[in-house]
């Protein structure tokens, strides 16, 4: 679905190109000035649909990577250094609430 996005995007991109070339051919300066808000159109929503598939592939990336990350974050909560006593306390309360609730970066 995100290379269909992608490639659907980027023919569109490059039938706004071949618009405002062939406009320039068939009908000279004044016929590339008409054409030309119209591939500039075309190359709008191209570069919008273009945008919208990397933007799935991205979410995808992160959905993908979620559990490790999650994992990652809970250990680096346990190896943080332990300063003064107050701290201490905050630091091992989010500890036991992290532990209790099986923390997932995807059920946020």
């Amino acid at each position: 679905m995100v290379g269909l996005f992608k490639a659907v995007g980027g023919i569109i991109v490059a039938l706004a190109i071949v618009l405002a070339v062939s406009m320039l051919f068939i009908g000279g300066i004044g016929g590339f000035v008409a054409g030309l808000i119209a591939a500039l159109a075309y190359a709008f929503c191209g570069a919008v649909i273009f945008t919208f598939g990397l933007m799935l592939e991205h979410l995808e990336a992160i959905r993908r990577n979620s559990t490790r990350q999650s994992e990652m974050l809970t250990e680096l909560l346990r190896r943080t250094p332990k300063t003064g006593p107050s701290h201490r306390e905050a630091m091992e309360n989010n500890l036991d609430q992290l532990a209790k609730s099986n923390f997932r970066f995807k059920e946020i």
